[in-house]
């Protein structure tokens, strides 16, 4: 036994160097650092693994700073890949920027992090950056209207993500990432903002959850203005309708939208006509979409207000699909808001979808 242990030892250890990595970038980094045990072979290759995996659960308060800084400065002075981090305990704001500041300055390529609370960040413009991941992240000192600086971000995931802008009610957020190809906003909250906009010159693909006003994490009344020449997919789940001031997605191909309004018994006659306009409006930027999805909660805020939806056109010009996704099969779609989907269309009609 012991034999066939260690000619696999022997194997393992015969492997070229750039292998080696590979297999540690599957390990957390303090995993990795403990191989350095097996051999004289295996002493120091952690230290020139091109993926950090950094995990706070096996330490405290105390220790995960200390551990940081010890990676940091042991590593070998070569470039970081990718870089994750879990973080289960407060995190000192230094010990954050300190960890950032190391993996810019070896151009790091993506970066993930999650963590259980959420974190005050502050990153640092980074040219080598194309995929970032960010859960629960507090960014508190945007001062400017433009706030992430990622030149090269090709995509990017935010996850209860706060925006703080202590001296705009504008902002801009992503507009200095030129070349972000797929953005995905969820739960994310911009409490102090008049106006949002999302410049994206070259999005495919944007993705909006948890949106809306209040404990949506926008003040009442801002109004949100999308710029996307070039956008294919768009999805906006687990929403409320909010004032879509400006829509330019003249490339649009497939759209799914599920917005609900709770309380609509409670609501007077003025919050449901205008949580429906805010609706119609938002589908007026849609005219170029090919294949729409809805929700029965969506048809629902549609037919708000009785006599409304007669007085608008369709908003869809190039409709050739329409699926409507409903929880119960009793569920039917009035003819009238059959009818403002597909008028603009020829020869199209309404899918009606129960999930089994």
């Amino acid at each position: 036994m012991e034999d066939r242990e260690a000619g696999l030892q022997d194997r393992l250890s015969d492997l070229p160097d750039y292998i080696i990595h590979e297999i540690l970038c599957f390990l957390e980094i303090n995993q990795a650092i403990r191989t350095s045990v097996l051999s004289k072979r295996w002493k120091n290759l952690w230290a020139s693994v091109p993926d950090l995996n950094f995990n706070s659960k096996s330490f405290t308060e105390q220790t995960f700073p200390k551990f940081l800084r010890r990676v940091m400065s042991k590593r070998e002075d070569c470039n970081v890949r990718r870089l994750d981090m879990f973080a289960h305990l407060p995190i000192r704001l230094s010990s954050m920027e300190g960890l950032i500041n190391y993996a810019v300055a070896h151009q790091v390529e993506d970066f993930r992090f999650v963590s259980d609370d959420v974190q005050p960040v502050s990153l640092p413009a980074c040219g080598s950056l194309k995929t970032l991941f960010l859960s629960r992240c507090k960014f508190g000192d945007l001062l400017t209207s433009f706030g992430f600086g990622f030149v090269n971000l090709t995509s990017l995931d935010l996850y209860v993500c706060w925006f703080c802008y202590s001296e705009n009610d504008f902002g801009d957020p992503f507009a200095s990432c030129r070349n972000l190809r797929k953005l995905c906003l969820r739960y994310c909250r911009f409490p102090s903002l008049k106006r949002l906009k999302i410049t994206g010159f070259q999005l495919v693909s944007l993705e909006i959850q948890g949106f809306g006003y209040g404990d949506r994490g926008l003040q009442e009344g801002c109004e949100v203005e999308i710029f996307a020449p070039n956008l294919l997919s768009f999805v906006y789940k687990f929403s409320k309708p909010v004032d879509f001031c400006g829509l330019h997605f003249p490339s649009l191909d497939y759209v799914e939208v599920h917005v609900w309004q709770h309380g609509t018994d409670e609501a007077t006659d003025h919050d449901k006509r205008r949580v429906s306009l805010f609706l119609m409006s938002m589908f007026e930027g849609f005219g170029n979409a090919q294949s729409v999805k809805l929700y029965c909660e969506t048809i629902q805020v549609l037919d708000l207000v009785d006599g409304l939806l007669e007085q608008q056109p369709s908003p869809f010009k190039r409709l050739k699909k329409v699926d409507v996704q409903c929880n119960r099969e009793s569920f039917k779609v009035p003819a009238h808001v059959t009818n403002y989907l597909l008028a603009g269309t020829i020869g199209q009609e309404l899918h009606l979808e129960v999930p089994t």
